[in-house]
């Protein structure tokens, strides 16, 4: 998704278009945090701050001001930061349907696995470390139990989809350099 979104501001070839383009984005970034779509909302953020599309200082000149406070709330929304504190403190107040970042529980996981030993000094099993897992386990399956009313629409899941549309990071640094060249020293 953020290859995607990188991909279609990149294919712009004027500045006005392509900043067009990011406040669109931005735009689907905020429906998606209306949605409770964080995972959404990090995928979109993490494409507008990709080193090919931030360098575009002309381009990101002409995003409103609006647009860029927007861009900023949505960003601390879904920061890793303080191991995702704004996030967790988000979905605690988030009523499903919800698309949480599934990476930040898979650090936690892995946090546990990696630091808590799977059995007690005494040979017994740690079920201190599996009521921790249990714990995040049950957060998201309580989100995956309301499911979503939206009408599926097949040409948004083709377009989502299509592999054409995407372009690699070189290629995307690569057509960055060419519509803003680098100044020289």
């Amino acid at each position: 998704m953020s290859n995607l979104v990188a991909s279609q501001i990149m294919t712009h070839t004027d500045v006005g278009s392509r900043a067009s383009s990011i406040e669109k984005w931005v735009a689907v970034a905020d429906i998606c945090r209306c949605l409770n779509n964080y995972n959404g909302v990090l995928e979109i953020t993490s494409a507008l701050n990709r080193s090919a599309i931030y360098r575009l200082k002309k381009t990101w000149a002409k995003v409103s001001k609006q647009t860029k406070a927007l861009m900023d709330k949505l960003q601390k929304t879904v920061s890793s930061e303080g191991r995702f504190k704004n996030l967790r403190e988000t979905l605690k107040n988030c009523n499903p349907p919800c698309v949480p970042y599934l990476g930040m529980y898979l650090t936690d996981l892995a946090f546990i696995e990696e630091g808590t030993p799977n059995f007690t000094e005494e040979g017994l099993v740690n079920f201190s470390k599996m009521r921790m897992i249990s714990h995040i386990i049950r957060e998201i399956r309580q989100f995956q139990q309301t499911p979503y009313r939206i009408e599926h629409q097949a040409k948004v899941t083709q377009y989502l989809l299509d592999k054409t549309l995407i372009m690699d990071e070189d290629t995307l640094y690569d057509l960055s350099l060419k519509i803003e060249p680098r100044l020289p020293a």
